[in-house]
């Protein structure tokens, strides 16, 4: 089952931006204009409204000084670091018809956990054309024996002592300090994928009982129970549906990718258990078929920051 990493957006293919633009069918401009009535009358208002220009849809209404930036423009911002080698394009993507905008990209060194376990570095761009916040940094890591993805939420870039704003580019600035504010950016994605590195080392030497990883997989997931449900046949007061789920969570405790010798009956087994389902099982109908949504969701939505929960629960386990 592909995970929402490999399922959202599409493969960046080109050699420049414009060809990556081009190939992913995002190599629109967007324009702004006052507000009509449905009559064709100018509205005297302090908003306008943002779209398309090759097919008028409407992305947002924002206000006057709102700039928005281009597409061609934003990706520029990483063209030059390409070029010279220090990210490599990974995928791109849109939400409700160019709203939003992101573009991944690689970075070249990753990490390793325990001898054997893989992380790659990643770095998301994400650009709103409706008004709902300028172009921002996420930085991302990458599961290779399963493809999770984990980024990393506001929690874990303030514990790390690093500035939200430093995460952040502004439209209004030059195309150099762009590039300078990217650059900055992903020095801090080494700084907060080593600190998780090192993190998860030490989840691995923390022991959870098996009633503790069920409790924590309720409370990660936010799984509706009850002590009205207790019984006999129903020990943790969950619905039909929350034991489902928490059944399948058992399942994924037995895939080879979170059953390490060493992972066993771990914290750091069920952080990976919980990220293994909201990136597989949670993004997936009943009869297999995505949802994207929720696969949009699991990368920079309500399901990263139910992985962002279940991190900062399971490290609290150590200072326990």
């Amino acid at each position: 089952m592909l995970s929402a990493h490999m399922i959202t957006g599409q493969k960046a293919v080109g050699s420049t931006t414009r060809e990556v633009l081009q190939n992913a069918g995002m190599d629109f401009t967007v324009g702004r204009e006052p507000l009509y009535t449905s009559q064709g009358k100018e509205i005297r208002s302090k908003f306008q409204r943002v779209y398309r220009k090759d097919n008028d849809h409407t992305l947002g209404v924002v206000g006057r000084t709102y700039q928005p930036l281009q597409n061609e423009e934003l990706l520029g911002v990483a063209s030059q670091l390409v070029d010279n080698d220090e990210i490599a394009w990974d995928r791109t993507g849109m939400i409700d018809g160019g709203s939003k905008l992101w573009a991944s990209f690689t970075l070249p060194d990753s990490f390793r956990i325990d001898g054997w376990d893989d992380i790659d570095q990643h770095i998301y761009l994400v650009n709103s054309h409706d008004g709902s916040g300028g172009v921002k940094c996420i930085p991302v890591n990458v599961r290779l024996g399963c493809s999770n993805q984990f980024a990393f939420a506001m929690s874990q870039i303030k514990a790390a002592g690093i500035n939200p704003r430093d995460l952040s580019i502004r439209h209004s600035s030059k195309m150099h300090d762009r590039v300078g504010d990217f650059r900055k950016a992903i020095k801090l994605v080494d700084t907060l994928n080593q600190n998780f590195a090192d993190t998860a080392a030490d989840l691995i030497q923390v022991e959870m009982s098996e009633t503790e990883r069920m409790d924590y997989y309720i409370d990660a997931l936010g799984l509706n129970h009850s002590i009205d449900r207790i019984s006999k046949e129903n020990s943790t007061g969950l619905t039909t549906r929350g034991n489902n789920t928490l059944n399948h969570l058992v399942e994924l405790e037995k895939s080879s990718t979170n059953n390490s010798v060493n992972m066993q009956d771990t914290a750091w087994q069920a952080f990976n258990v919980v990220t293994e389902y909201i990136d597989h099982a949670w993004i997936h109908n009943a009869s297999g078929v995505v949802n994207p949504k929720r696969a949009e969701s699991a990368i920079v939505g309500t399901g990263s920051r139910l992985k962002a929960k279940a991190w900062d629960s399971v490290v609290a386990r150590i200072i326990a």
